[in-house]
C-alpha cells in the first residue's frame, strides 16, 4: 500500500448490532425466518432448549460476541428478523433486571412499529408501558423509551407522552436530550403535527 492508496474501510460499521444482523440474516437463510425468530424470542426470554445449545443454534447467533448478552441478543436479533408471537416477550422484558435487555426490548419496539400497528398491536396499554420507562434509573433506557414512544405513539395518546418528551428534552443529558427531540419530531412528521417537532424547519 502507497502512501496515495486509501485506506481499505469495512464494507459494514464493525459495531454489535452490525455482526448480530449479520449472524441473523444467516440463520435465516439456513433455518428460516420462523425458527430464527422462535430462537431469537428463546434467548430473550431464557428458555433456550437442549437442541438448541446441541444443534449450534443458538450459538449461531450470539457468536463469540461479548459485547450482548444472551438476552439482549435475543430481543436485537427481532429487529432483523420478526414475528409478532414475539410482543409479549418484548413488553416483559422491560421489566428485565438487566438494562441492556430493557434497552433492547425498547429499540426492538421503535424498529417494528410499523409492523405492530399493521397487526393492530398497538393500543393505550403497549404505550403506556413504554411511557413508564422513561423514568428508568438508567439513561440508555430512557433513550431507548424516548424512541419507543416517538415510534409508536397515536393520536389519541399524544397528551400523555408529549409532556414527557418535551421535558426529555430539556434534560441536562445531552443525549437524552437529542432522543427525544428526534422522537417528538418523528410523531410530529408522522401524525401532521407539525406544532410538535421541537425544530421546525423554516
Amino acid at each position: 500500500m502507497t502512501s496515495r492508496d486509501p485506506l481499505p474501510l469495512p464494507v459494514e460499521p464493525q459495531t454489535p448490532q452490525a455482526r448480530l444482523a449479520r449472524r441473523v440474516r444467516e440463520a435465516v437463510e439456513q433455518r428460516g425466518e420462523a425458527a430464527a425468530a422462535g430462537l431469537a424470542v428463546r434467548l430473550l426470554t431464557g428458555a433456550v432448549t437442549p437442541e438448541d445449545v446441541t444443534s449450534g443454534a443458538a450459538r449461531a447467533l450470539t457468536g463469540d460476541d461479548a459485547a450482548l448478552t444472551p438476552a439482549a441478543t435475543g430481543a436485537l436479533a427481532l429487529a432483523t428478523v420478526w414475528h409478532r408471537r414475539a410482543v409479549p416477550a418484548l413488553i416483559e422484558a422491560l421489566d428485565a433486571g438487566a438494562p441492556d435487555v430493557r434497552a433492547a426490548a425498547l429499540l426492538v419496539l421503535a424498529a417494528r412499529a410499523d409492523d405492530l400497528r399493521a397487526d393492530a398491536l398497538v393500543d393505550r396499554a403497549l404505550v403506556d408501558r413504554v411511557r413508564e420507562t422513561a423514568g428508568d434509573p438508567h439513561p440508555p433506557v430512557r433513550e431507548a423509551a424516548a424512541s419507543a414512544l416517538g415510534a409508536l405513539a397515536r393520536a389519541e395518546d399524544l397528551a400523555r407522552v408529549e409532556p414527557v418528551l418535551s421535558a426529555m428534552v430539556m434534560d441536562v443529558d445531552p443525549e437524552l436530550a437529542a432522543a427525544a427531540e428526534l422522537a417528538l419530531a418523528h410523531v410530529a412528521q408522522r401524525l401532521g403535527r407539525p406544532d410538535l417537532d421541537p425544530a421546525p424547519q423554516g
